[in-house]
């Protein structure tokens, strides 16, 4: 490689650094994080993400179990036949989600209460 290729391609990762820095600094807030579950667009609760908590949602569709702990929300117990939100990882940040098809079940973190 030419030394203008290699100036190039250090100028473009460090472009990439501070965007990536940039994006963390703006998307973090103050706010109080919660967890919203809803159920075929209908909002069912609201919990606090700083609260541990387990809470399980049954309908006429099946139960999914939910555990709030150490500031990270995970669905860990579902009645569904693929458990795929049994298995996705622990959410924990705003837009972070964790659904249930079957079920039709969004779990998602929010910034504050609304």
């Amino acid at each position: 490689m030419k030394k203008n290729e290699i100036i190039i391609i250090i100028g473009l990762l460090a472009v990439c650094l501070v965007s990536i820095a940039a994006f963390y600094l703006i998307s973090s807030t103050d706010e109080p994080l919660s967890v919203r579950v809803s159920r075929q667009g209908e909002v069912i609760a609201i919990f606090p993400l700083s609260e541990d908590h387990t809470e399980t949602v049954t309908d006429a569709l099946g139960s999914n179990t939910l555990e709030i702990s150490s500031g990270s929300a995970k669905i860990v117990e579902a009645d569904c036949p693929d458990h795929i939100c049994v298995k996705t990882y622990p959410i924990s940040s705003p837009g972070e989600t964790i659904v249930c098809l079957p079920h039709k079940l969004v779990v998602e973190v929010i910034t504050g209460e609304s």
